[in-house]
């Protein structure tokens, strides 16, 4: 059984979740090289995963015998499950919870996809439909708190299987970094009057050097201050604090946005590892003017060192205006 257990000193939830070690592992030691197994996320080996929460742009017969082009599925091995008791926190220096929680894979392709870069529109914009509707789900449901979505691609960030997926996971409590940033923001706005994510959005835009792409609903650009080498972040235009409020035009925007996004750096950085993930509002609360939803891109091309570790911030060896030029003549979005 997972379990919350809270740090004193740093205030971070650590989730433990042992039966997380127990998950195949589809790529071999020997970079360049891939073991060849039987892949449970293709077409066919649906039996090889719990069975669908929910299938988008199915073709033909309905179901997991279907037409599918994006299913999602329980993780086999989940960070958190679902219990009938919720976490609760004991009154003494160690904080401790049972590991309550929803934990869900989003196969993003029914064929042997490698990468989300190589989805056509339809495909990338199910992906993301999938998205909003999961949250949509989690968010009925009272017991969980936030929703935090994210892909992992390639071994060094994080995935443990090669056919191109992402995975959400939902917890009773607000993750520690969300409610850094919700405060942040709200200091922000009562400081000056506007929403910070705004104002950088109208900052990026007057400058230009930190643009990577942009279309009529979303910018994307290299923040300021990147902490990792070509970090880009993705904005909505139109100001909301929750992503699982986007409408559809919003969501096939926002997808063939990023699946250009994951197609340059690929050309630029040769392939890199790279985690994407989207920070939106908890559930329970309600629309705030000083908040706004955005996805947070990163390629995953150094490893955190001493000074990371012990101080808490970063060197980052690419500055942000290099990265943003030499991704915006590949992403080619308008």
């Amino acid at each position: 059984m997972s379990e919350f257990r809270k740090d004193p000193v740093s205030d971070h939830w650590v989730i433990l979740a042992p039966n997380r070690a127990l998950r195949p592992e589809q790529f071999a030691a020997e970079a360049g090289r891939r073991a060849l197994k039987r892949c449970p996320f293709c077409r066919g080996h649906e039996s090889d995963t719990p069975e669908a929460v929910a299938t988008y742009g199915d073709r033909g017969q309905a179901g997991d015998g279907g037409q599918w082009q994006v299913r999602v599925v329980p993780n086999l091995y989940p960070a958190l499950t679902r219990h009938d008791q919720l976490p609760a926190t004991a009154p003494s220096l160690y904080e401790v919870g049972i590991g309550y929680g929803v934990h869900e894979v989003i196969i993003e392709a029914p064929d042997h996809v490698l990468s989300f870069g190589e989805l056509d529109d339809l495909q990338a914009e199910l992906v993301f439909v999938a998205f909003r509707d999961r949250l949509r789900r989690l968010r009925a449901n009272p017991q969980i708190a936030y929703g935090q979505l994210f892909k992992n691609s390639g071994p060094a960030a994080g995935a443990s299987l090669e056919h191109t997926h992402s995975q959400l996971i939902g917890t009773p409590i607000v993750p520690t970094q969300i409610q850094a940033e919700l405060s942040r923001a709200q200091t922000y706005f009562e400081r000056h009057g506007r929403c910070v994510f705004c104002e950088m959005m109208d900052v990026e835009s007057s400058s230009g050097a930190r643009i990577v792409a942009e279309n009529e609903a979303f910018l994307a650009f290299c923040p300021f201050a990147s902490q990792f080498p070509y970090e880009v972040w993705v904005l909505p235009r139109k100001h909301h604090c929750s992503f699982d409020m986007a409408e559809d035009g919003e969501t096939r925007d926002l997808a063939r946005l990023v699946r250009d996004l994951v197609r340059g750096v690929e050309v630029v950085l040769h392939d890199p590892a790279f985690n994407f993930l989207i920070h939106t509002s908890p559930f329970r609360l309600s629309p705030v003017s000083y908040f706004h939803w955005h996805l947070e891109f990163f390629p995953r091309l150094t490893n955190t060192a001493g000074f990371e570790w012990g101080a808490g911030d970063y060197i980052n060896t690419v500055s942000p205006e290099d990265a943003a030029g030499k991704l915006r003549a590949s992403c080619n979005v308008t």
